[in-house]
């Protein structure tokens, strides 16, 4: 690869990445694509995006569009509202009780339309709610392709109608095409339980997997299930784990304290697979049981509490009387959520509760891990709790046993109360080099690899 006169590698190739989510859409699907985003340059090359117009976006986080370095070129295309969206201008001028009622009589239409859209999406939206980007995606990929002489498709999912604009383009241009999966597709715990869509779906991923010139993924048990299910069908198939990038932490300072107290935080999405409702039980029954003092005691979540229209944490927390303990801090920019992880002592790492939950590796570990602090984890046994106990990253437990749980969450605040003003436990001294590999960095490398190979560079 040619360098210029610092040894830098020349950009002399250029991949097209294909991910609706991207910011300034914050959330958990977003670091992977934007890390990519952040290092490919840096390894010979030129990047454009292609993602979502975020206008009908409510998670949204400007923040992160300052980690893109400004030679990465961003195409939004627009997504076709489910339902039309009304302009904007003056509101209408009153108009006497005939005009009240045709305007009541609207909102009742519009609500019960809503109601029924959201009974017949899954039956309509196939493979899933994205696919009404996909005409305009299509669009404007083929612009690009066009214009940039694109070298190499990257598209990661979810959601996977990514990896089917990703197929017409290759298809179309001849362009090399990698399919990242960043979770399982006809192989998720949370389907559709439609038997004729499945099939469908069944036949589309069947379809990506033999047409893309190779695929990724982020756990060792996703690439072995993809083996598995597609044997010789899938021409090569990569593992780049998810990771933590060391510029994130830099400078970082702790927000949302809790001084004097065994702050425990939790920074993502809760439903109702993924509660912290056990957690909360054994804590009243440690407290109950004297073992715990309940002054000491600080829980702080970040992100989605209750999805809208649901209240069963809120009430939990209620329920046991522990709104002194527990605070609910909503939505935050990444770097605020990153301050409040930087001055816990200990972060909540909460797993469904589905059988084949053990598979994932939640993206928030490696932001933990990043972090440092000591984790607790209420994890199904799998590469999740491996990596914890191989790096002595802090407890494990079985989110349904009630027993383990609270002997987990008993460990941490003892440690905590022993160490006192001492601080954290310090890791190894090799915990760096050993971590390697979920750096986004290196993961970058390992993807610009990959496609120097596809393309014969």
């Amino acid at each position: 690869m040619d360098k210029n006169e610092e040894g830098i590698p020349m950009k002399t190739r250029s991949v097209l990445i294909i991910c609706y989510i991207f910011p300034p859409i914050g959330g958990g699907g977003v670091p992977r694509p934007l890390k990519m985003a952040k290092y490919l340059g840096e390894f010979g090359w030129k990047v454009h995006v292609l993602t979502v117009d975020p206008v009908y976006h409510a998670t949204l986080d400007p923040s992160l569009l300052a980690q893109v370095p400004a030679d990465v070129t961003i195409h939004r295309a627009k997504e076709w509202p489910l339902l039309p969206r009304r302009g904007g201008g003056a509101a209408p001028a009153a108009g006497g009780e005939a005009a009240l009622a045709r305007r009541s009589l609207t909102a009742t239409l519009k609500q019960q339309a809503v109601g029924l859209l959201k009974k017949v999406k899954p039956y309509l939206l196939i493979p899933d709610d994205q696919i009404l980007w996909l005409p305009n995606a299509l669009k404007l990929g083929r612009e690009i392709i066009r214009r940039e002489k694109i070298d190499v498709i990257f598209s990661t999912s979810g959601p996977v109608t990514n990896h089917l604009v990703a197929r017409r383009l290759a298809r179309e241009f001849g362009v090399k095409w990698v399919a990242d999966f960043r979770d399982p597709w006809t192989q998720n715990m949370h389907s559709s339980g439609i038997a004729w869509r499945e099939r469908l779906e069944e036949r589309m991923e069947a379809g990506v997997m033999a047409e893309a010139d190779a695929i990724t993924t982020v756990t060792a048990t996703f690439a072995e299930n993809f083996r598995k299910k597609h044997g010789s069908r899938i021409r090569r198939l990569e593992l780049i784990y998810n990771g933590f990038d060391q510029a994130d932490f830099v400078g970082l300072t702790p927000e949302y304290t809790a001084p004097g107290k065994f702050h425990a935080v939790y920074a993502g999405i809760l439903y109702q697979k993924r509660n912290p409702r056990l957690l909360l039980r054994a804590i009243r029954e440690l407290i109950d049981a004297g073992e715990v003092e309940r002054e000491d005691l600080q829980l702080s979540f970040a992100g989605v509490f209750d999805y809208p229209g649901y209240s069963e944490n809120r009430d939990c927390v209620e329920a046991l009387q522990l709104g002194d303990v527990v605070r609910v801090l909503g939505n935050l920019p990444h770097k605020q959520a990153l301050g409040l992880m930087k001055g816990a002592d200990a972060l909540l790492l909460i797993g469904d509760v589905s059988p084949d939950a053990g598979a994932y590796i939640p993206g928030k570990l490696y932001e933990y891990m990043g972090i440092g602090k000591p984790i607790l984890a209420l994890n199904k046994a799998g590469e999740a709790t491996q990596i914890i106990e191989a790096f002595r990253l802090g407890q494990v437990a079985d989110p349904e046993d009630k027993e383990a749980v609270k002997q987990a969450f008993l460990k941490l605040y003892r440690e905590w109360k022993e160490r006192g003003a001492a601080g954290a436990a310090e890791r190894d001294d090799d915990f760096a080099e050993r971590v390697k590999p979920y750096e986004r960095r290196e993961q970058a490398r390992q993807l610009a690899e990959l496609m120097n190979e596809l393309v014969g560079q």
